[in-house]
Parts: structure tokens; C-alpha cells; sequence
């Protein structure tokens, strides 16, 4: 049994994240677990680790679910949502702020470092587009916080899953499908 069958909740479409050095990780945004009210948007996990608090958000178009024939239109529309502004003001910005909202209000927020992951499963952005999209991130409304910064400890992340695995070792991710051999999105999808 592989382990993105042992552990499905750790699982986002094509991707596995080993979350099994973590304190807790939760998927956040299942939707048998209707966590939030409509229109509240929620983060794909929230992971507690022993000195830091992650909330994880995963934005995959090289996803084998979707189909072949509309792989590169999709692709070539979020490198221009990227660009423009759009994913972060649409998706990234609008999940940080209601996840916060939601922990904030229900059960509070550990007194750890806080870090926002934003996963690009886009291996062919570079280095300067994902930082791109981190400053992007990081200067949008509210994040970078008041002048003196935030008391508490925290800061945002874009990063594709070879940054990731490269700078994020103790919580791995696997692409499903490359485990499977397949490459044309019909083998290795739930």
C-alpha cells in the first residue's frame, strides 16, 4: 500500500504530502468537512510542527486530472493570473486572510512562528517568478504587517515542489503520478 493510500487526507489531486513528522496536519478545505460558510475560503492544510505553525495553500496546473487537451490553455492562464495580480488577490491572499479569521475565532493560533506556503506545482516558473509572487504576496493589504512588523514571528513562501522538497525535507511531497509512470493523466488518479 502506498502511503498517499495509508494517509489520503494528506493528499492534494497529484500530490502527497509525508506530513508524518508534524505534530498535526490537517486538510482544511475538505469539503465532507464543511468547515467554513460559504463565502469563507479556506487554505488546503493547516500543519502544527514542534516550533512553527504552517498554513498551506497548493495551486497545481501541471495536475494529471486535468485533462491532456486543456493542460497548456490552463497553464498558459495561470502564468497570466500570476502575472497580473489575479492569483494572489483572487485565491491566495483571500485564503490566508479567512483561514486566519476562522483559527483565529475558533480554537486560536499556537504561539509558534507562523509561515503561509504558497505550493506553485508549476516546474517550469523560475526562481524570480516564484520570488515574484511571494513579494506580491507579502505587500498586498495587510500581510507584511504595521510598520514595526508583526509581534509574532511570520512570513510567506512561493515555492515549486523541487524548491519545496529541496528546502522543506522534514515534509516531502511526492507527485503520485510520476510514482505510477504515468504521464498522461489516466493511471495513479483517485
Amino acid at each position: 500500500m502506498q502511503l498517499w493510500e495509508q494517509n489520503p487526507q494528506w493528499r492534494e489531486a497529484d500530490l502527497y504530502f509525508d506530513f508524518s513528522k508534524a505534530i498535526r496536519a490537517i486538510r482544511f478545505d475538505d469539503e465532507d468537512q464543511k468547515t467554513f460558510a460559504h463565502p469563507m475560503k479556506a487554505v488546503d492544510f493547516v500543519v502544527e510542527w514542534e516550533k512553527q505553525f504552517w498554513l498551506i495553500e497548493v495551486k497545481d496546473p501541471e495536475c494529471v486530472q486535468i485533462p491532456v487537451q486543456h493542460r497548456t490553455r490552463q497553464q498558459a492562464q495561470f502564468r497570466q493570473d500570476l502575472l497580473g495580480g489575479q492569483l494572489v488577490e483572487k485565491h491566495l491572499f483571500p485564503k490566508l486572510r479567512d483561514t486566519l479569521i476562522y483559527l483565529g475565532l475558533d480554537a486560536g493560533i499556537p504561539a509558534k512562528p507562523l509561515r503561509y506556503l504558497s505550493l506553485i506545482g508549476l516546474e517550469t516558473l523560475e526562481v524570480a517568478e516564484l520570488e515574484g509572487l511571494r513579494n506580491k504576496l507579502w505587500q498586498y493589504a495587510w500581510v507584511a504587517g504595521p510598520k514595526r512588523g508583526w509581534h509574532k514571528p511570520f512570513d510567506v513562501h512561493a515555492l515549486n515542489v523541487s524548491q519545496w522538497n529541496r528546502l522543506l525535507t522534514q515534509c516531502p511531497i511526492t507527485r503520485i503520478s510520476h510514482q505510477s509512470g504515468d504521464s498522461n493523466g489516466q493511471e495513479g488518479v483517485a
